[in-house]
């Protein structure tokens, strides 16, 4: 009886953020309709698994055996924002991006992709905290983030492809941000080199913001 309470409790903890999200928006934004958030919600949390098996794979097959610094912003880049960014921007695609017009269309898509990234990041603590992980508290505040704004630039992509407009430069930054995002991180919060990894949280923040604006 404990043991699902502490998963209920644990379930309510990690996906507070998204609940309040999906809240706030829909009260904002008419074009945020309900059902369109909870797809990108079951979309944000499908990739989960795909993400974790060709992780797993590519670190089996030891493709990104690298050593020393360089290596490791490489296999980051690669593991992390290569595979997870183009992931979830392949699955936005199942996304619907028609509304009354282009404006109110590019509006709603967008508010969809940074829900299913906040629904990817909120999964993925969840998952951390029932397997014993520390600090969750901090988890929530950085990787839960960076994964929103990042699936926020993606879909800033497939949206520009849904449209014949193409606009390649948001998925590159959020490949680029997330792997240099995890690279930082990786250090620990006992050096200095841990907090850059908040400037990259940052960075996609605003990315998304003047992308949006620009496109």
């Amino acid at each position: 009886m404990n043991t699902v309470r502490t998963v209920l409790l644990s379930g309510a903890f990690c996906f507070l953020p998204l609940v309040v999200f999906i809240s706030c928006v829909a009260i904002l934004s008419k074009e945020y309709k309900l059902w369109k958030a909870l797809l990108a919600c079951l979309l944000g949390m499908l990739t989960v698994l795909p993400i974790a098996l060709l992780q797993s794979a590519i670190n089996g097959m030891k493709l990104l055996n690298l050593n020393g610094l360089k290596g490791l912003l490489i296999s980051a880049i690669v593991l992390n924002g290569i595979v997870e960014e183009c992931i979830k921007a392949l699955l936005l695609f199942c996304l619907p991006a028609s509304v009354a017009t282009e404006t109110k269309a590019k509006r709603a898509f967008f508010l969809c992709a940074l829900t299913a990234g906040l629904a990817l990041g909120c999964l993925e603590s969840f998952i951390y905290l029932i397997g014993g992980t520390q600090k969750i508290g901090l988890r929530m505040l950085t990787a839960v983030v960076i994964h929103m704004f990042c699936a926020g630039l993606g879909g800033l992509f497939v949206f520009s492809v849904k449209n014949r407009d193409l606009r390649i430069l948001p998925l590159i930054l959020a490949i680029l941000t997330h792997g240099i995002y995890n690279y930082f991180a990786g250090f620990g919060e006992g050096t200095p080199y841990f907090y850059i990894s908040f400037v990259a949280i940052l960075f996609a923040a605003l990315e998304c913001r003047v992308r949006y604006t620009r496109q």
